[in-house]
């Protein structure tokens, strides 16, 4: 099962959990003929935030409603808003079947990224940090590109690594101390690839996978 189709079964139990403690409540499609649960309603609340974050992104339209039901005095304990969550949670699951969400192809990108992420942690364990250079450094140029991609940035597909990390900072996607950082594990990954091994240290790598996952899962999400 893919990325897109554990999200897509998540979402389905989700749903099917939520209507069924509705039915409890007596819902016959218009209201309620009794209060549901206020615990099952903030469990169920906590659930679908969880998985709307993940699916539709923290800027989404329908993260930001559900949050606002929970941070809300007046909607945060009261189940007669369990309805709300549920449509709610409804429109996400509909607009991320019908391939309206973009943040969608930016989770199956990180997740592919994750594997390769793991690999060079592999190679670095077994003592291995020339190879893991070279993998992370392919790895962060990925991602860079994949911004493009998401800012609406156009690069020709041959664009260099350096390009990527300016065109991204000229647009203030990320700031000049992030750029200046990019530039020096790009330096790391050339040296590599050129067989510069004396002009880094496998401290270097550790540090660059470990800056390289918290980069892609933070502009990735």
């Amino acid at each position: 099962m893919d990325t897109k189709e554990l999200i897509q079964t998540q979402f389905n139990t989700l749903l099917r959990q939520g209507e069924e403690l509705l039915g409890l409540a007596g819902w016959n499609g218009k209201e309620t003929t009794r209060s549901s649960s206020e615990l099952d309603y903030m469990r169920f609340r906590t659930s679908a935030i969880n998985l709307v974050r993940r699916a539709c992104g923290a800027n989404s339209d329908h993260y930001a409603a559900l949050k606002d039901l929970a941070e809300n005095n007046h909607t945060s304990t009261t189940s007669y808003y369990f309805t709300h969550c549920l449509g709610i949670l409804q429109a996400a699951a509909s607009d991320f079947e019908n391939g309206l969400l973009f943040d969608m192809k930016a989770l199956i990108a990180a997740d592919l990224l994750g594997d390769f992420v793991e690999q060079a942690e592999h190679l670095l364990a077994n003592g291995y940090h020339v190879p893991a250079a070279s993998l992370i450094g392919a790895v962060l140029e990925d991602v860079l590109r994949k911004l493009c991609e998401m800012h609406g940035i156009h690069v020709p597909e041959k664009t260099k690594l350096d390009r990527l990390n300016a065109d991204l900072a000229k647009a203030e996607i990320y700031n000049k101390l992030t750029q200046k950082r990019i530039t020096a594990l790009a330096d790391i990954r050339n040296n590599a690839d050129h067989g510069h091994f004396d002009k880094f240290r496998k401290d270097d790598v550790e540090d660059m996978v470990k800056w390289v996952r918290g980069f892609a899962a933070d502009k990735l999400q």
